[in-house]
């Protein structure tokens, strides 16, 4: 009876491979990998030798139904692995298992290392309830409409992967949309210079803009919102004179200031009124 066992590689650290990875692997009369180049230094490392066949984003669609037809005319076993963590979360992979479900094919998972759950493990968050959402949009409108309905989930702990290059600009949104919220940002996990930032969104915002490197390796991101207020329920909007004198003594001009309060949602009126407040402030320290 052919078997297609979906098996989670490791993240980084090939110290976590597991006895039944490598069961697996050793059974299998194919491995269907996501790059076959990776696939191949994890048969090396285990000293196997087996064929290999590519089934990534691109071809899988096309893909799929070959490998099945083949499992089922030849009775093979196939293994399918993604270049690190478990097939099918956010990597190729569902389209190929979906399709042996759908055969009569018995599915195997192996389990094993997972960025998500691992990240989740270190943030320290209440994760009772989570939703992960793999990459969010790269666009700016998009992905700052896509975290508003993340929050309007009330689900209170959401994780997503980031690229390197991107990192601070989701972080800049995360503050932008969700201030208040707490993060852990992972970078290469279980991998040698692995690296956790963790508080509030602003004070990790503020330790990624320090690293010189920070648009190397891989991220995953956790943002926890349960410090926020419910919701439904807006917190309560700062004075328009609280908004910009904080914009004044970071720098900003009145003009500056007074945007930054109208960001802030509050009232034209207010903004106006503590315009004029502070520039009398201004003229009496001046005399």
């Amino acid at each position: 009876m052919p078997i297609l066992y979906v098996v989670a590689t490791p993240i980084g650290n090939l110290n976590d491979l597991s006895p039944r990875v490598r069961e697996a692997l050793a059974a299998a009369d194919l491995v269907a990998a996501e790059d076959t180049r990776v696939a191949m230094k994890l048969l090396n490392h285990l000293g196997l030798s087996k064929p290999t066949v590519s089934c990534h984003r691109h071809n899988e669609e096309n893909r799929a139904g070959a490998i099945i037809a083949r499992m089922l005319s030849e009775n093979l076993t196939v293994a399918l692995t993604c270049d690190a963590g478990t097939p099918a979360v956010s990597d190729p992979g569902h389209v190929l298992v979906d399709a042996a479900w759908d055969a009569g094919v018995d599915v195997r998972p192996v389990c094993g290392p997972s960025a998500v759950v691992t990240a989740l493990s270190a943030a320290g968050f209440d994760a009772r309830e989570f939703a992960f959402y793999g990459f969010l949009p790269r666009e700016k409108k998009p992905l700052l409409e896509k975290l508003q309905a993340i929050r309007e989930t009330g689900i209170p702990v959401a994780v997503a992967y980031e690229s390197p290059h991107r990192v601070v600009k989701l972080a800049e949104a995360i503050c932008q949309v969700l201030p208040g919220c707490r993060l852990a940002v992972c970078c290469d996990l279980s991998k040698l210079y692995e690296k956790i930032y963790r508080g509030s969104c602003e004070a990790v915002l503020e330790q990624l803009c320090l690293n010189p490197n920070v648009e190397k390796g891989e991220y995953c991101l956790v943002i926890d919102m349960s410090p926020m207020p419910p919701v439904g329920k807006k917190a309560e909007a700062l004075p328009a004179e609280v908004v910009m004198l904080r914009a004044i003594l970071d720098g900003a001009d009145l003009d500056e200031a007074a945007e930054a309060a109208r960001e802030a949602g509050c009232p034209r009126n207010d903004i106006y009124r503590a315009r004029v407040r502070i520039q009398d402030l201004f003229a009496e320290g001046q005399e």
